[in-house]
């Protein structure tokens, strides 16, 4: 899965080329992106775009960016200034008892919008949920049919602190008529996506397992950003095993075709940190998404296991340990070996595997047997099975 919602030159064929190769990709066109001489309209130049990447390979899945608890408050920021006319026109931005704007923080140059059933309906009874569901559906969804996944930033618990109710106090974020009121509005939107847009997959970008009452079910996939290589990662500050649980839960938390990107930040020379990021993830059953952390969500890295196709799994996400403390997944054409803990690990396996041939790290991918394997603290490699007279890969 590509997260491509960085740069925006979406037109460069060479990165349609890139962006083509991937399973899943989510971009981020703004509304009136038109470079020069592409099309004759923004609708007509972003439609051009996703349809040469499906030109490349029809069986991708193409996503638009999309958010509800934030937006911009810049009067220079054409492309979202009928998102700011309307927040100030029915006073949707939540404010504080102050009566200032709030936001979560400075980094994105955005504010906090109240999101919830509190604020007041406009004169087409509709609220900020709603409303921005059927901008976004006017501006990407419905002339550009192309588009699969509305892809939905921010499903989370609330952020700040803030009048929510509108009583003249601030709430606590975490009082659960506050939670519930959020839950809600998110749901609001989500479900007006569903009635313009019926055949539009939602995958939500969480940071939480989504198995509120209200959320439960409700997506069809999700977003797992920065689960491993950031401050902040789960895997960072939790551990590799609570990592895995959030995991395993947005799988079992979404509903079919449950699209759940597992992604990570890094850097695209370190090849064990990769190994062990996309191990863990072929652990369960979703999409792979290594952002490199010196460009952000603006590049396509590209690795050698990417080249060696698995097959489908020969059993479940495992649920425990396979041998000293070393995670094991088979597929039809190779196994998958993770060694989370602190110390190395060896293993032993049965006859038939070998590592495979790579450029990138060709002391680790020699193409060699594999029968005694030693895993490094936090590492993890691809098994190929061999086959009889197979030629390699080089």
């Amino acid at each position: 899965m590509g997260i491509n919602i960085g740069a925006k030159n979406y037109q460069d064929a060479d990165y349609q080329k890139e962006l083509a190769r991937m399973d899943v990709v989510i971009l981020g066109f703004y509304r009136g992106w038109q470079p020069d001489g592409y099309a004759p309209t923004t609708t007509l130049a972003i439609r051009k775009v996703v349809r040469a990447i499906k030109a490349r390979n029809p069986k991708i899945l193409v996503g638009q960016y999309t958010i509800l608890n934030e937006a911009y408050d810049d009067p220079d920021n054409r492309a979202d200034q009928d998102k700011r006319d309307k927040l100030y026109a029915s006073k949707w931005w939540l404010l504080n008892t102050a009566g200032r704007k709030v936001q979560w923080t400075s980094q994105y140059h955005a504010w906090e919008v109240n999101l919830t059933a509190w604020s007041q309906a406009d004169a087409d009874g509709r609220r900020w949920p709603q409303w921005l569901a059927e901008r976004e559906y006017a501006v990407f969804f419905r002339d550009i049919p192309e588009f699969d996944i509305v892809f939905l930033d921010g499903v989370g618990a609330p952020r700040v602190t803030a009048d929510w109710n509108l009583d003249g106090r601030n709430d606590d974020r975490e009082d659960p008529g506050v939670l519930a009121a959020h839950y809600a509005g998110h749901l609001a939107e989500w479900n007006r996506l569903r009635e313009l847009a019926p055949k539009r997959l939602l995958i939500g970008n969480t940071d939480n397992d989504l198995a509120n009452a209200q959320w439960q079910g409700q997506l069809d996939g999700g977003l797992l950003e920065g689960q491993m290589g950031l401050s902040w990662s789960l895997e960072t500050w939790a551990g590799w095993g609570k990592m895995m649980e959030r995991y395993r839960a947005v799988l079992k938390n979404t509903r079919s075709p449950r699209i759940v990107g597992f992604n990570v930040h890094g850097s695209p020379t370190d090849y064990r940190f990769f190994r062990y990021a996309y191990a863990s993830c072929l652990l369960d059953d979703g999409y792979f998404s290594f952002t490199d952390n010196s460009v952000d969500y603006s590049s396509v890295p590209w690795f050698d296991e990417y080249g060696h196709k698995l097959g489908n799994a020969r059993s479940g996400p495992p649920t425990t340990a396979w041998s000293q403390e070393v995670w094991r997944r088979d597929f039809e054409n190779g196994v998958v070996l993770v060694n989370p803990t602190m110390f190395a690990k060896t293993v032993k396996l049965e006859p038939g595997l070998r590592r495979l041939v790579g450029n990138q790290d060709p002391a680790i991918n020699d193409g060699s047997p594999a029968s005694l394997m030693t895993l490094a603290p936090k590492d993890g490699i691809v098994l190929l099975r061999q086959v009889a007279n197979q030629e390699s890969p080089r």
